[in-house]
């Protein structure tokens, strides 16, 4: 039967929904059919194409999408290179989609559907509706996957997307970043560390205070390092002396307003720090200018700088007294071992003094 007419056109049960799920998951989908009819001059390409209008027109209205349409037109005598099992077909929907054979899959009800997949170096698979049932002997000698229907093979797509191991691979190359960028520190910035431990403890130790300021994710790590000052970090003591630049959002935006958002640490600073104290500027740069200028001011209250910074230190290296440069230019690791910096810091502060009885 050659179907000229949209009235006769009719789709499977599920189809439409399936082809739904196809475009959210971000699917593209191409249809390819031999229609002999044409060239047997049983029907027309008009007649053909307001048949492939009302499959457009059905997939839209249920929020499905038909991205493109490739027919043959020919009889089965013209020995063209487009009617499956030729590939012409599915050979034109690859090129035109831009999609390589190796990420294309073929879905068919007919041994000519495999045939033409297989010759276009593309994947298959065999669904029951239609003709399929009367092919699954094709389908099972030549190792093609057979599913009941469209929705069958959408339901499994779907589960595969959202399965957690595709995203094993990132995953993995993270952690092992991660893993590179701590054993690269650990070999490289603990005697700086050690002298790092050793001001802070003295500063602590003569009734000094620490300050810490940093933007962003340096501001949240200064801010977790001076809780673990002020509270504890494993053990108890007595509360030391801490304070976050920065934190105060009446400060912050006055300063910012009157004075521009490169004095807003600085301008602290000076008012707050003492002979003695200990500033820990975090940039993962170097180079932000707010941090660069606390460090400038607090040098010249004669207090001692540790920069925090990334592999390359910028300029803030020239405005500190200790620096510890992870060997890193990504962000987020960098950040990971600054807070294994501050946590080593901690550990250290509460493990030789200043312990009391307080819970």
């Amino acid at each position: 039967m050659y179907l000229g007419d949209p009235d006769g056109f009719h789709w499977l049960p599920g189809v439409l929904n399936a082809l739904a799920h196809l475009r959210a998951l971000r699917v593209r989908v191409s249809v390819a059919t031999n229609q002999s009819g044409i060239g047997r001059g049983l029907i027309s390409e008009l007649e053909l194409d307001a048949v492939h209008q009302k499959m457009a027109s059905d997939a839209t209205m249920a929020h499905a999408s038909i991205d493109a349409i490739f027919y043959c037109p020919h009889a089965p005598d013209a020995q063209c290179a487009c009617r499956k099992p030729a590939p012409g077909l599915i050979t034109a929907a690859i090129s035109q989609s831009g999609i390589s054979a190796a990420h294309t899959l073929v879905i068919g009800d007919a041994a000519r559907d495999l045939e033409a997949a297989r010759s276009a170096g593309t994947r298959a698979a065999l669904v029951r509706t239609g003709k399929g049932r009367m092919h699954e002997s094709y389908a099972a000698a030549h190792g093609i996957v057979v599913y009941d229907d469209l929705s069958a093979f959408v339901s499994e797509l779907a589960s595969k997307a959202d399965m957690p191991q595709d995203d094993m691979p990132s995953l993995q190359a993270v952690f092992a970043e991660h893993a590179r960028v701590v054993a690269d520190a650990s070999a490289q910035l603990l005697p700086t560390l050690s002298q790092c431990i050793g001001a802070a403890r003295q500063c602590l130790r003569v009734g000094h205070k620490i300050l810490a300021c940093g933007n962003g994710g340096s501001a949240a790590d200064a801010q977790h390092f001076v809780a673990e000052l002020v509270g504890r970090y494993s053990r108890a003591r007595a509360p030391l002396r801490g304070i976050v630049l920065g934190s105060d959002s009446a400060t912050l935006t006055a300063v910012s307003n009157d004075f521009g958002f490169d004095q807003v640490f600085a301008r602290q600073v000076d008012a707050l720090a003492q002979r003695g104290d200990v500033l820990i500027a975090l940039s993962t740069s170097g180079n932000s200018l707010n941090v660069i200028n606390a460090a400038i001011t607090a040098r010249e209250r004669g207090c001692t700088v540790i920069a925090l910074t990334g592999h390359s230190g910028g300029q803030l290296l020239q405005h500190a007294d200790l620096a510890l440069r992870v060997p890193s230019d990504t962000v987020a690791r960098i950040q990971e071992v600054h807070e294994l910096c501050l946590h080593a810091l901690a550990q250290a502060i509460d493990s030789v003094a200043f312990e009391s009885s307080t819970p």
